[in-house]
Parts: structure tokens; C-alpha cells; sequence
């Protein structure tokens, strides 16, 4: 192609194709429209928050397609506007399949090999435009961006005050890594850089730069450690980053599953694990990996554990108590052994506990299964009265660890490793508490979170999304532009007005108070009047919080008291009554609260503290620090350009002074002299060249070279009648 590309004879190729039955074959009748392509374009660009004069390689990138089609196919009966009309009787496409097909575009050249090609686009079409008198359609396109809008609620997560102000006792740092802000975005929209959920996942962690739980919520840092604060929290893992854990570090936290464990149904444990032969563990850990238990763990009711030995032996370790004291272990589930050095593998567990005593289970390391085994146990009690939840623990690294239920089937691919639908950098931001994100639209979280350190995030023209830290080596220039081959005309800005000098920028933290507060109190004295049975109380919270489990009876005289509670007293005579419960169940997004009152009572029971309304919900919230103003300077750029201010916009990412300030060091280092803009600058088409590509200019004749430069937008038109054509905008790098 590249020799095509320069030959003074080009013949160009299009192929564009629409998949109107949304099977992912392309297979429709009418899905090859390149026979009617009239001409076609791709408009790239990357859009950040910097001032246009400022622009950087940084920010999101967006794509567009317009085709316009016209004429007729091969063996039609029809032209191409007729063939797609949706309110003729004949028509080959409803008018509800022509909306968000899937659409991809590729163009080539003939080469003396033959044809060669490259994806331009990937996306789906937004809009059809037909005409009746000149028989045409106009069909546009937008990449997979435009359909990242699933509705993202962040979990509530963030660093417990304590642990925040206190870096010295306590050097292990509960951050959360912007890596893990897009995955879990990604996630919700069906795109996974590492494995996805099970159907039947109750509960998951990615560890890809955070311990908050991707399936799940009610999540907690029970606790963790480490020997200094040079150990690292988070190492690179086979798909992300993965939780540090081993003899210097060592964490434990605890979820909510999205639905109640029960043991009797068949259960699914898998995860990534480094390990070998011979392990070293944290003096906390017993190689637990993922506790699941259906009430208090260990402690009341039933709990598996999955667990590695110092000897590389794989574990699943069965406990049945019917009190709160003393752990009983019902009995223990061997599986295989890893044997070897250190390195990463894939473990899995199939395994239901069965009312009997039996328990069924099949293991797999690294794909590699074992057959299904049976082995009688001790019984496990019975379904307790306390909820269930979900434990996880680094005795070693670990990513990925995920639980699903009613697994009655094993899946085709259980063990087969995963091929990552997206790639995403190790961030350069930590923050310290995740944002309050509520039903947010999920590229306008994505976009923000990119933006606190100028990432860049992009579908490429195969549709794959990346996203790059702005520290990523500089990639060789991919194409040499010359006057004389590939250059129409060459037009360079150079303005003092893209040079910056002094940068403010400011952070605010966020923290999980360490006191409580209260969310929600009743507001009259007849709220929450009860008749005798159920009542259901729907409530929203003042704000999210941490909600303190349980409703405690009080007596009027201890009223209020510090935490979740209500005093219940005879509506029509104001005596106390006892006998009333008030049981609290909170939505996953933690902000909505339903109350039911038991009333056993023939009479109506009332929420009241003498002339006081007596019925609250405490809990603990994620709070913000107070906002930090910082300023990077760039003294040596003063002294030649004098004082040039770029003020950062404020972003609930930005949340600790030391990466806000090594990104704004970085961006001054960009922005110290005045960099030249190369502005639609007319070239021949070469579909090869993308944006954000780094390529030279040479222009020895008129204005010099070579310019090594970066695409920071570009415009690709293929007609019929006039080839290949391209215009970049291109920033010189310095």
C-alpha cells in the first residue's frame, strides 16, 4: 500500500457496510453499499478543556461519517433510495432497523498484490437522509462514543478519615486510580478490558487500581497493612493492574452482594492469582482469596473460602456455625496444585453445598479442569436470619476475583482466558474518594475523569477504545510527508498565546467521615403512623451515606440517641409500646431507604418522643476536604514570555495536590514557547494515517523541514470522481 499510496496512478477502493439485522455477519442482503458510494467522508478530531490556542494531543477524540449514496446495485430492482425507503411496500429495511445498525467503512488501493485495506470507521449510523428527485441517500455515522449512555451510579468509596489524616501510622494509601474509574464505566456499557461478569454474578472486584467492588455495594476497607510505604498497593496484573498482597501487604475488605447467597445452588469463585509453588504470606492472612457466606462470615451460617497454601495448593475451606463465637469448619476441598516460579494464573471453582452434606465441586488452573467430584461434608445450618456478604483478601496478588450463583452449567469458555475489548492505561491520578455520581451519563464521566490529568480517550476506526496517560512515550513518526509527493500546500500558525507559564490548579479531597451523621428524620409527629400489621415507608436520604444497619427501639427519654433508631408509643394515648419493629432496606444506590413497620398492636402506633418526632436513620458519609489551591511555574519560560496564567477547571477528580501538580509540571513542559499549529493542510489520501499519529513534514523548497508533528484532526473524503483525499491539522511537537 504504501507504495500504491505514492504512485503517480492511484486507484482507490470503498467499501462501506451496514449490518441491518444486527447479528454482527454483516450478512444482509442489503448490507454491501459500496457499489453506491458516491463519495464518502471521515471527520476526526480531539476535543479537551485547554484553550484552543493551547491544544495539546490530549482530551476525547470523536468521529463522523457521511456517505452519500446513490445509483443502483448489481441485481437490484431498484436504486439505492427506493431499495431503502421504509413506507414503500417493497422496501429491504424497516425503518426501525435503520437507526443504530452497526456500520463500518474501509478503504484502499489497488496494488500490484492486489487490493489492500484499512478500517477507517466502526460505529453505528445516526441519521438517513433520502431525497426523491435525485434518487440519493445521505447516511451519517457516529463512533461507539456516541452510545456509551448507560446510567452510572459510582459506588461509595473513599479513604476513612482516620486513615487520610494519618499517613505515618498508617502508610497503606486506600486509593483509587483513574485506570479504575473507566473500567467500571466501560463495564456498565459491555466493554471489558478483563473478563466479563457471569450471568449470575452477585458480586465482583476488578482491582484494577482500587479495591471498591465492580458488582456490589455496601463496601468497606475492613482493614489492610503494609511494612513500609514503598510497597506498592497495586502491580500490574494480565489484564489491568491487580491488588498488591504477600508478606509486606496485606488487605481485607467486605460487600454487599446485589442478591443473598444461598448455598444449596451450585456456586461459581474464579480469579487471577500470582503465585507458585512456594508463597510467602502476610502474618494477617491464612491465603484466604474470596470468602462467600450467606450471614456473618465464618460466624453464623454458611462460608466457602477460596484459598492458596504457602505450598501452592488450592483450597476451598467449608464453615457451618449456628452461633456468633467459634468458627466450626465443616471440612475442606482440595484442588490442584500450582507448581513452578512465581507468575500469574487463572483459578476457578465450581461448587454447591447441598442441604445433606454433599458437596459437588470441579476446579480449573489455568484452563486446565478437573472432573466433578462429590465429597460429603458436615451439613450446613440452616438459612440464617442475617443477611449475607462477600469477603475478599490479598494473601498474594489477585485481580479479578468475581462470584456468581445458579450456575447449573459450566460456561463454554470457563478457563479460557479473555481477549480485552478495550485498552486502558495505568492512570496518573489517584484519588482518595470516588465522586458522587448518581445515574451520570457514562462518557461525560469518562471524559471528566480523563481530563483531571489531560489522557486522552478514543474509539479507533476498529471501534476499540483506548485510553492513553499523557506520559506515554512519544510514538515514532508512522509517514514521512514531502512537497513534492504528498504536500498541496502547507499553512503555519505560530502565536504567543499558546505559551503558558504559571498553571492554578485546585483539589479537593474526599474522605469517609469517621463520625456519623443523621440522614433522614422524621419531620412530624404523624409520619410515620402505623395501624396494626405492615406498612411500607418509601424515603429518600439528605445523601448518600453508609447506612448504619438495624432500627433500635428507644425510650423516650434517651431520645435522640446517636444512631439509627425510633421510639413507638400508642398513637391516641402516648404511652411507650415495645413490641413494634422497624426494619430498614436501602437500595444499591444508597441514597434510597425503605422503611417497614411491624405493628403487632390492635390499635395505631405513632413515631414520638413525648412532643418530638422520633424516628431517624444515621450513617457515615463521604465528605469533601477542604479545596487545596495550588500553582506550578515555569520560571525559565517567565523570564522570556513574562506571566501567562492558564487556570485549570475545577474536575471531581482532581483530589490530591501531588499528581494535579506533576500533571500541570507536565503541561507547562508543553507549553513553555509558542508551538506552530498546521491547519488544514491539504494532503493525499492515505488511509493508513490516524489521528493522533505522529508524522514529519518536509517542505525543502518553501518553508523547511523536517517538522515532526502530531494529527490532531483530520478529514478523509473518497469520491468517485475526484479519488483519495486528505486534510490534517497537525501540531508540531516540540
Amino acid at each position: 500500500m504504501a507504495k500504491a499510496v505514492t504512485a503517480p496512478e492511484r486507484v482507490p477502493l470503498v467499501r462501506l457496510e451496514a449490518d441491518w439485522s444486527r447479528d454482527g455477519t454483516y450478512g444482509h442482503p442489503l448490507s454491501d453499499l459500496s457499489p453506491v458510494v458516491e463519495s464518502v467522508s471521515v471527520e476526526r478530531s480531539i476535543t479537551g478543556d485547554l484553550p484552543p490556542e493551547a491544544t495539546l494531543v490530549e482530551g476525547y477524540t470523536t468521529a463522523k461519517l457521511v456517505a452519500e449514496l446513490g445509483g443502483t446495485r448489481p441485481g437490484d430492482p431498484r436504486d439505492i433510495a427506493r431499495m431503502l425507503s421504509p413506507y414503500r411496500a417493497d422496501h429491504a429495511v424497516d425503518t426501525d432497523d435503520m437507526m443504530d445498525a452497526p456500520l463500518r467503512l474501509d478503504l484502499g488501493l489497488v496494488t500490484k498484490s492486489g487490493p489492500r485495506w484499512a478500517r477507517q470507521f466502526t460505529g453505528a449510523t445516526r441519521t438517513a437522509r433520502l431525497s426523491a428527485s435525485r434518487r440519493t441517500v445521505t447516511v451519517e455515522g457516529l463512533d461507539p462514543a456516541e452510545r456509551l449512555r448507560a446510567s452510572v451510579t459510582l459506588p461509595l468509596w473513599a479513604m476513612w478519615e482516620f486513615e487520610f489524616r494519618n499517613l505515618r501510622s498508617y502508610p497503606y494509601r486506600n486509593l483509587t486510580n483513574t485506570q479504575w474509574v473507566i473500567d467500571y464505566v466501560l463495564r456498565r456499557n459491555g466493554i471489558h478490558a478483563s473478563p466479563p461478569p457471569r450471568e449470575g454474578a452477585l458480586w465482583g472486584m476488578t482491582c484494577h487500581g482500587s479495591l471498591a467492588p465492580d458488582i456490589g455495594w455496601r463496601a468497606a476497607l475492613i482493614t489492610a497493612t503494609k511494612t513500609n510505604a514503598t510497597v506498592p498497593e497495586f502491580i500490574d496484573g494480565p489484564y489491568g493492574l491487580a491488588c498488591n498482597g504477600g508478606p509486606d501487604s496485606w488487605s481485607w475488605t467486605g460487600a454487599t452482594p446485589t442478591s443473598s447467597p444461598y448455598m444449596s445452588y451450585p456456586q461459581l469463585i474464579e480469579f487471577e492469582i500470582r503465585a507458585g509453588a512456594t508463597n510467602t504470606f502476610h502474618r494477617s492472612s491464612d491465603g484466604t482469596v474470596v470468602s462467600v457466606s450467606d450471614g456473618v462470615v465464618k460466624l453464623q451460617g454458611n462460608t466457602i473460602d477460596v484459598a492458596v497454601t504457602a505450598s501452592g495448593g488450592l483450597v476451598a475451606r467449608l464453615w457451618a456455625n449456628r452461633n456468633s463465637t467459634t468458627p466450626t469448619l465443616a471440612g475442606t476441598i482440595t484442588g490442584p496444585t500450582i507448581t513452578g516460579a512465581t507468575r500469574w494464573h487463572s483459578v476457578g471453582l465450581w461448587i454447591g453445598w447441598y442441604a445433606n452434606g454433599d458437596v459437588v465441586h470441579r476446579w480449573h488452573l489455568d484452563g486446565v479442569q478437573t472432573p466433578s467430584f462429590t465429597t460429603t461434608v458436615g451439613r450446613p445450618v440452616d438459612y440464617p436470619s442475617l443477611p449475607g456478604g462477600v469477603h475478599a483478601f490479598t494473601p498474594l496478588p489477585v485481580q479479578c476475583l468475581r462470584w456468581a450463583q445458579r450456575i447449573f452449567t459450566l460456561p463454554a469458555d470457563w478457563g479460557t482466558p479473555h481477549t480485552p475489548t478495550a485498552t486502558i492505561d495505568t492512570g496518573l491520578n489517584w484519588i482518595t474518594g470516588l465522586p458522587d455520581v448518581v445515574d451520570g451519563d457514562s462518557w461525560d464521566v469518562i471524559r471528566q475523569a480523563a481530563a483531571a490529568e489531560y489522557g486522552t480517550v478514543s474509539f479507533d476506526e476498529h471501534g476499540h477504545f483506548t485510553f492513553r496517560t499523557r506520559n506515554r512515550p512519544r510514538p515514532a513518526p508512522v509517514k514521512d510527508l514531502s512537497a513534492q509527493v504528498d504536500l498541496k500546500d502547507l499553512d503555519l500558525t505560530i502565536a504567543v498565546d499558546s505559551v503558558r507559564t504559571e498553571i492554578t490548579y485546585r483539589t479537593t479531597a474526599r474522605y469517609e467521615s469517621s463520625t456519623r451523621e443523621v440522614v433522614f428524620a422524621a419531620g412530624t409527629l404523624d409520619q410515620f403512623d402505623s395501624p396494626p400489621g405492615y406498612t411500607s415507608y418509601p424515603i429518600q436520604l439528605a445523601r448518600r451515606c453508609l447506612v448504619d444497619d438495624g432500627m433500635t427501639s428507644y425510650t423516650p427519654d434517651v431520645w435522640p440517641p446517636q444512631f439509627s433508631g425510633f421510639v413507638s408509643v400508642n398513637a391516641a394515648t402516648g404511652a411507650r409500646v415495645s413490641n413494634v419493629d422497624v426494619d430498614l432496606s436501602v437500595d444499591p444506590d444508597q441514597l434510597h431507604v425503605n422503611l417497614l413497620v411491624s405493628n403487632p398492636n390492635a390499635f395505631t402506633v405513632r413515631m414520638a418522643a413525648g412532643t418530638r418526632p422520633a424516628l431517624q436513620i444515621t450513617g457515615t458519609v463521604i465528605t469533601d476536604d477542604t479545596t487545596y489551591t495550588g500553582i506550578t511555574r515555569n520560571t525559565t519560560s517567565a523570564a522570556r514570555y513574562g506571566r501567562r496564567v492558564l487556570d485549570l477547571p475545577d474536575n471531581p477528580f482532581r483530589q490530591r495536590p501531588e499528581s494535579t501538580r506533576d500533571v500541570a509540571t507536565s503541561l507547562l513542559g508543553d507549553l513553555a514557547a509558542p508551538v506552530a499549529i498546521l491547519a488544514d493542510v491539504p494532503v493525499v489520501g492515505d488511509p493508513r494515517v490516524q489521528l493522533t499519529d505522529v508524522v514529519t513534514v518536509n517542505d525543502p523548497s518553501g518553508l523547511g523541514g523536517p517538522i515532526t508533528a502530531a494529527v490532531i484532526g483530520s478529514r478523509r473524503v473518497h469520491t468517485t470522481t475526484d479519488g483519495l483525499a486528505d486534510t490534517l491539522t497537525l501540531r508540531v511537537l516540540r
